[in-house]
């Protein structure tokens, strides 16, 4: 029996910050390695599938499958009204490597904060799970969690290295 997937969810203090684009690039670069992935995005807003949200962009990019979760559901190819919880269940049916997830700052799944300015250091006392921070800049010194460049082969190469961490301590 294949061991429940972890999903790792990739969040900022705001629109604007690259998370698709990173995410996209991730996929291109984890697909070349023969990763499957799928990916969820959240969305606060009711929309039409794929509308605007980006979605066809990581099925472009090579995901095996994406999703968007409205506040009132689970938008392209899932049951409406799906938790995050229930949409990664249906993901991990579809038996990916990595379930990769844009947004869901709330959720407690482990997350990578992604960072414009120094300032915005400041949001990570604010923010549980968080085991990376992408940011291009030097980082304050009280700062223990690993700084990643904004380069979407190092943060797949940080991601694949903190699964397999992950998974030999039996937490997946």
């Amino acid at each position: 029996m294949r061991p429940k997937i972890l999903a790792l969810c990739f969040v900022a203090p705001g629109s604007g910050y690259g998370k698709t684009e990173l995410i996209e690039r991730m996929v291109v670069a984890l697909s070349k390695l023969k990763i499957k992935v799928c990916v969820l995005k959240h969305s606060g807003h009711d929309l039409e599938p794929d509308k605007d949200k980006d979605t066809w962009r990581f099925r472009k990019a090579g995901a095996a499958a994406s999703a968007v979760i409205t506040g009132e559901g689970l938008a392209t190819f899932f049951v409406p009204k799906s938790s995050l919880e229930e949409a990664i269940n249906l993901l991990d049916g579809l038996g990916p490597d990595l379930i990769l997830c844009e947004g869901f700052r709330g959720s407690t799944l482990p997350k990578i904060l992604i960072l414009k300015e120094e300032d915005e250091f400041g949001v990570l006392p604010s923010l549980e799970s968080v085991v990376a921070v992408v940011f291009d800049g030097q980082a304050p010194g009280w700062v223990k969690i690993p700084v990643l460049k904004k380069d979407p082969r190092a943060v797949a190469e940080f991601v694949l290295k903190y699964y397999r961490k992950t998974k030999e301590a039996g937490e997946g």
